[in-house]
């Protein structure tokens, strides 16, 4: 074999690893940009359950669908959610059966100041303090 014949050989196989290479991170691409997708719709999901909350001091005579945004959000969080975030839900799903409203009331701060961070980590956004 000739000397051209290794470059061709070379090129050839160079080709091939870059194109295995390039699907691959595309890929890997794909895949995180569906898990952002799912995360923030995870995180996003409790936000119209917080302002019910925050409008009003009856939210549930107000909001005829806030029961239905919790158990969606609590299904999602139960899926895509961490394990901190689930906690905390779970502590504000258990507060708000007991009718607990003090324990209700810290744990929707902690959840939305928790999913705030969240989201902007997730988007890459830096922190602020309010």
């Amino acid at each position: 074999m000739e000397i051209r014949d290794w470059i061709m050989i070379i090129s050839v196989l160079v080709i091939i690893f870059g194109w295995f290479y390039n699907n691959n991170r595309n890929r890997e691409h794909e895949i995180s940009k569906k898990k952002l997708e799912h995360r923030l719709r995870t995180l996003e999901s409790f936000l119209p359950i917080y302002n019910s909350f925050a409008s009003s001091k009856d939210p549930f005579n107000k909001d005829k669908d806030l029961t239905d945004k919790i158990l969606r959000s609590r299904s999602m969080f139960q899926t895509y959610g961490e394990q901190d975030e689930w906690d905390l839900f779970k502590n504000f799903a258990i507060a708000l059966d007991k009718k607990n409203i003090k324990q209700v009331e810290d744990n929707i701060n902690k959840l939305s100041a928790l999913i705030r961070s969240r989201i902007r980590k997730e988007l890459d956004i830096t922190n602020i303090n309010l």
